[in-house]
């Protein structure tokens, strides 16, 4: 039995300050009767000599014991100060290892449910702990946690700084996020994505040295206007992704261009009548409506229109104006010819004879921009096979190959002196896009060698970011600011709440 006593005097929280008066198990869970230790002292005036007073019971919810609730009930005493020029004349003793003022859970339950509510949301939080035996009201955990975020932060300091933009509402509002890329935490986040913003955040750390950033100037006027000395860095990811992106625009060309070529060659074994079938009218009417739509775009566009207002007043997706804008011709829609049911009735047509092999004319830009950019021996057997029938669909696009291979190699190998060469190249190769970017690698030199030669970047800042997304879309409408940023920093386990 005194063996027992003591594991419980010894899970108490606090255990040296106080004293085990009982343990009463009830149906509600187990109440256990505590009462502190030591006399204190008068918090004005910091006196000892103090008398008793009076005394009532202050009831705490603690951690559960094999998923029963516990509750402490806390004897608290009050005393009158007996130094004559204070003024402070009755008093009650403090326990602030146990649990705050006027809280009803300690410390270390608190604690708990902030973790469960950090990692989890409110919701979520709230059902897990109350099968744990340490219910709480998802309203309480987000209180929880927001009284966290709303608590004093050690002001960090970072010497190599990551910056990105994450979205509030995409193509609307954004924000800021901050990484330390040193240390591999997230040290801030901004409610707002603006130059100004981020030269004011900068103008409190002196301490940063280099700035990693994507290829847009508002990060880079902020950054030179803040922090004039630190030495700004291009992600590597995003002069890949704008590679890529070029490389589409370029294929799309490619494409227009030698399938014109076949038009006016004659493809062998084609239809002599020009009779078209039901299929084939209905799939031009619908070209016919999608071109004037294409030209009213284009018409738009010339006159000054933002692609927003293009995209309401077409009733259109903003992505879709933004590549009709940017494409150097009508871009043609794809017929999916490879699906199973199609593939099937073209393998037993021409079993029968019917009509020979066709060469394909369509290819998605996208995927054989990803094809290009990948090594010869990262390719698999299909994938190699899909690539050699679009070059020599497009033999062209060997050049078009080797210049993004060459520059995956300066990124890969860290060979910043060949970049001035390969962007000469980019010029004289004949590809309009990738010409284009080329030229816009000039306005931003410096930081683009930097991000050769430095193993700096924002590959785990973009990781950050994903996190931050399924964290806003986990708390829906719940995630206010406050809130999405004590769940987005680190939990710091020496900050109370």
């Amino acid at each position: 039995m005194g063996q027992s006593i003591d594991i419980v005097r010894s899970s108490l929280p606090a255990p040296e300050h106080l004293i085990l008066e009982g343990v009463d198990e009830m149906a509600s869970g187990v109440v256990i009767r505590v009462r502190a230790k030591e006399t204190p002292r008068c918090p004005a005036c910091t006196g000892s000599q103090v008398s008793y007073h009076s005394s009532y019971h202050r009831t705490i919810r603690d951690l559960p014991w094999q998923g029963k609730p516990v509750r402490i009930r806390l004897r608290v005493r009050r005393f009158r100060c007996q130094n004559a020029s204070c003024s402070r004349r009755v008093f009650a003793e403090c326990l602030p290892a146990v649990a705050a003022p006027r809280a009803r859970e300690t410390v270390r339950l608190c604690e708990a449910i902030g973790w469960a509510g950090y990692a989890l949301g409110g919701l979520p939080a709230s059902r897990l702990l109350s099968r744990l035996g340490m219910p709480s009201s998802h309203d309480t955990i987000l209180r929880r946690i927001k009284m966290r975020g709303r608590g004093e932060q050690k002001e960090a300091s970072v010497r190599v700084l990551g910056v990105d933009d994450w979205a509030w509402r995409k193509r609307q509002n954004y924000g800021t996020m901050l990484m330390d890329l040193e240390q591999r935490q997230v040290i801030d986040l901004l409610p707002v994505r603006s130059a100004a913003s981020f030269a004011d955040w900068l103008g409190r750390h002196p301490e940063v040295e280099m700035i990693t950033r994507d290829r847009s100037g508002l990060y880079a006027d902020g950054g030179r206007q803040g922090a004039p000395g630190a030495a700004q860095i291009t992600d590597r990811y995003h002069l890949m992704s704008n590679l890529r992106e070029a490389v589409e625009r370029d294929i799309e060309q490619l494409q227009s261009q030698a399938r014109a070529q076949l038009a006016r060659q004659g493809e062998p074994g084609g239809r002599k009548s020009k009779k078209l079938t039901r299929i084939e009218a209905r799939r031009q009417r619908c070209r016919q409506a999608r071109y004037q739509r294409y030209l009213a775009v284009v018409e738009l566009g010339r006159q000054g229109h933002t692609q927003l207002s293009i995209a309401e007043k077409m009733g259109m997706g903003a992505e879709t104006v933004a590549r009709w804008l940017h494409a150097p011709g009508f871009p043609e829609r794809q017929i999916r010819s490879d699906r199973r049911r199609d593939r099937a009735r073209y393998l037993q047509n021409q079993e029968r004879g019917q009509h020979p092999s066709q060469p394909r004319k369509h290819y998605s830009s996208g995927r054989i921009a990803a094809l290009l950019s990948k090594v010869p021996p990262s390719l698999s057997a299909a994938q190699g096979r899909h690539l050699e029938a679009f070059l020599r669909f497009c033999p062209r696009a060997h050049q078009l190959r080797k210049l993004i291979l060459q520059f995956g190699g300066m990124l890969r190998w860290r060979k910043a002196d060949q970049l001035t060469a390969w962007m000469e190249k980019t010029m004289a190769s004949g590809f309009s896009a990738v010409a284009h970017f080329g030229k816009i690698l000039r306005r931003d030199l410096k930081a683009v060698e930097l991000a050769i030669e430095t193993p700096w970047s924002n590959g785990p800042l973009e990781g950050h970011i994903n996190r931050l997304k399924v964290i806003k879309r986990q708390m829906y409408g719940r995630a206010g600011f406050d809130l999405l940023r004590a769940r987005v920093l680190p939990w710091d386990t020496s900050t109370s709440i």
